[in-house]
C-alpha cells in the first residue's frame, strides 16, 4: 500500500503543476483543430485527476462496506453508512451508500475487483456489469466493457437506469400571499400522509398523482413550462457520434493508478480512523478535480472532442457519474465566489459536504456566521436550519419552489394539464398549484385522523426527527431518558423522538447514552463498546 500511496502522491504533485497556471476558462477559438487540440489537452489532466480520485474512492467504498457490517456503525453512534459518511467524512450520503454498494458487489466478484483495482475497468462499468459478471463469466464481461462504451455496454447487459442518478430540476412558481396557506396545509396534509422526512418535491408529486387520479390529463401538446428531449433521440445521438469517433479510442490515454486496498480492518474505531486517512487523501485530489473539472465545463471542451453533453462526457471518458463531478464543480464556483469558504476547507474548521450545504443555501453575507456556526453542529442539523430560513425567505417574497427529479416534473406537468382542461380555460403556475393543494386535502383530510396521544406530542415537538445528532431518518420512538423503571416520569422533558434503530440497537444495547433534560439540555455519549480507544495511541 505504500507504492500506491506514493504513486498517487507524486501524480497529485504532478497534476497540480500541471493545473496551476490555468486560468478560469479555455480562451475561446475559432480554429476547430486548435480547439480540438485544447480540448484534448485538458482532458488528459482531467482524466490523471479522476484516476486518482477514482483509485481512492475505491478503497473508500471498501472500508464503508466493511463498515456497514452488523452494528459496527452503531458502534461508532450512526444507524445508517450515510449518516456516517456525512458527519465524520464530508461526503455525500447518497454518494458514500453507492461507493458502499459498489464495494460489496465487488466483494463477490474477484476479477472484476482485480481489474478496477488496476485501473484497467472504470468503477461505472463494473456497475453496469455487476449484475451479470458473476462466476465464470466475470473474465468474458471484463473483456466486453474494456472495449465497450458506457452506452453499448448498457444495451448489452440491458441494464436499468441508476435511480439516484435521475436528473433533478427546480420548479419555482410566484405565489399571492392569500393562496399561500392552502399550499402549506397541503404539504402539511401530504406529510401526514407520506411521513415526516418526505421532501416536498414527494408531497408536491403527492398532490398531482391523487389529482390524476380523478382527472384525467390531455395529451402533451409541447405547451408546457418545461421541456425535456426525448430520451430515444438522445440514446440516437450518442450511438452517432459513438461511431464517428470510433468510440473516442483515439483520445489520449493516462498511466493507470493503482487503487490502495483497504486494510480489512474489523473493529470499527480502526476502521473509522483509516477511511479518515484515505479522505484526507482525497481532499487534495477533490481540489484538483474542482479546479481543472470546472475549466473543462465552463470552456464545453467536451464539444470538440464529439461528446454530446458534459454528463455524456463524464459518463464515457472519465468512468464517473456526471452528478458527483457537477456537484464539486457547483462547490468550485463557490469556493472563488467566497474565498472565506474555501479559507475555512483549508483550515479544517468545516468539511466539503457541510461547504456545499452553506454554499447551497446562504446568501453571501451570511457565510461567516454560518461557518461558525457549522464548526459546531451537525451538518443534518446545519442543513435543515439553513433550509428552514430559506423556505422562510421564500414564503416572505411570495415564492413557491420544491427541487424535484424529472419523472416527478412530468407528473406535476400532467396534473397541470388535467387541472386546465377542468376549468376549461389557462391556469397559471398558482392557479394550477392551488386546485392541486385543495384536490389533495379534500380528499385525505376527512381519513386522517391526528393522535394526541403524549408519544404523538413528542415527536411532534422534535418535528418528527431522530434526535440522536447526525441522524437524518424519521422519529418512530418516543424513549425516557431515564427509564420509569427507576423513577423517570413521563414529563415531556424526559422524552426524547429516536428512530428504531438508534432506540434498541444504540440507546438499548449501550452503545450510546443520553441524559439531560430534553429538547435542549441532552448531553450525549458514544463509544461506550469502544475497544480501540483503550489501546490506540
Amino acid at each position: 500500500m505504500g507504492e500506491e500511496f506514493a504513486d498517487l502522491d507524486a501524480r497529485l504533485e504532478a497534476v497540480s503543476k500541471a493545473a496551476a497556471p490555468l486560468g478560469r476558462r479555455l480562451p475561446r477559438v475559432r480554429d476547430p483543430a486548435l480547439a480540438r487540440r485544447l480540448a484534448r489537452a485538458l482532458h488528459v489532466l482531467l482524466r490523471n485527476v479522476t484516476s486518482g480520485c477514482g483509485a481512492l474512492d475505491l478503497a473508500i467504498g471498501e472500508g464503508l462496506a466493511e463498515l456497514d457490517v452488523g452494528h459496527r456503525k452503531m458502534d461508532l453512534g450512526y444507524s445508517s453508512i450515510g449518516d456516517y459518511a456525512r458527519e465524520k467524512l464530508g461526503i455525500n450520503a447518497s454518494t458514500a451508500e453507492k461507493m458502499a454498494r459498489l464495494a460489496k458487489k465487488l466483494r463477490e466478484r474477484s476479477l472484476v475487483l482485480d481489474a478496477v483495482r488496476r485501473g484497467d475497468l472504470t468503477p461505472r462499468k463494473a456497475e453496469v456489469i455487476a449484475r451479470v459478471a458473476v462466476g465464470d463469466q466475470q473474465a468474458f464481461w471484463i473483456l466486453e466493457a474494456m472495449g465497450s462504451t458506457v452506452r453499448a455496454l448498457q444495451a448489452k447487459v440491458d441494464a436499468p437506469p441508476e435511480v439516484d442518478e435521475e436528473k433533478w430540476l427546480r420548479f419555482s412558481a410566484e405565489v399571492s400571499p392569500p393562496n399561500r396557506p392552502v399550499l402549506d396545509e397541503g404539504l402539511r396534509v401530504a406529510g401526514i400522509v407520506l411521513g415526516a422526512a418526505s421532501t416536498k418535491g414527494q408531497r408536491v408529486n403527492s398532490w398531482g398523482e391523487e389529482y390524476l387520479g380523478s382527472h384525467p390529463a390531455p395529451a402533451d401538446q409541447r405547451a408546457d413550462d418545461l421541456h425535456f428531449s426525448l430520451e430515444d433521440e438522445l440514446a440516437s445521438l450518442k450511438e452517432q457520434l459513438e461511431r464517428e469517433h470510433g468510440g473516442w479510442a483515439s483520445l489520449d490515454t493516462v498511466e493507470p493508478l493503482r487503487a490502495p486496498q483497504f486494510s480489512g480492518e474489523i473493529d470499527p474505531f480502526r476502521i473509522d480512523e483509516e477511511l479518515r486517512g484515505l479522505v484526507e487523501r482525497r481532499n487534495g485530489w477533490d481540489d484538483a478535480l474542482g479546479n481543472v473539472a470546472a475549466i473543462f465545463r465552463s470552456s464545453r471542451a467536451w464539444d470538440p472532442l464529439g461528446f454530446t453533453s458534459f454528463a455524456h462526457y463524464c459518463e464515457e471518458a472519465l468512468g464517473m457519474a456526471e452528478r458527483t463531478i457537477a456537484q464539486r464543480v457547483a462547490l468550485e464556483h463557490s469556493l472563488r465566489r467566497i474565498p472565506l469558504l474555501r479559507q475555512a476547507l483549508r483550515e479544517k474548521r468545516i468539511t466539503y459536504e457541510k461547504a456545499r450545504v452553506i454554499a447551497r443555501h446562504a446568501e453571501d453575507h451570511e457565510v461567516a456566521a454560518c461557518i461558525e456556526k457549522a464548526e459546531t453542529m451537525t451538518c443534518i442539523a446545519l442543513r435543515r436550519e439553513l433550509q428552514d430560513k430559506e423556505e422562510a425567505q421564500m414564503c416572505a417574497r411570495g415564492t413557491f419552489r420544491a427541487w424535484v427529479t424529472v419523472s416527478v416534473a412530468e407528473t406535476v406537468k400532467a396534473a397541470f394539464r388535467a387541472a386546465r382542461a377542468a376549468a376549461k380555460r389557462w391556469l397559471s403556475a398558482e392557479e394550477c398549484l392551488v386546485k392541486l393543494a385543495e384536490h389533495y386535502i379534500e380528499t385525505w383530510r376527512a381519513l386522517l385522523t391526528k393522535a394526541s396521544t403524549l408519544h404523538h406530542r413528542i415527536r411532534e415537538r422534535d418535528r418528527h426527527y431522530c434526535q440522536v445528532p447526525g441522524c437524518s431518518r424519521v422519529a418512530v420512538h418516543a424513549h425516557h431518558i431515564k427509564p420509569r423503571s427507576q423513577g423517570g416520569s413521563d414529563d415531556p422533558s424526559n422524552l426524547i423522538s429516536l428512530c428504531a434503530a438508534h432506540h434498541l440497537r444504540g440507546i438499548h444495547d449501550n452503545r450510546i447514552r443520553v441524559t439531560g433534560s430534553a429538547p435542549d439540555g441532552l448531553v450525549w455519549e458514544f463509544g461506550l463498546r469502544r475497544s480501540y480507544a483503550q489501546t490506540a495511541a
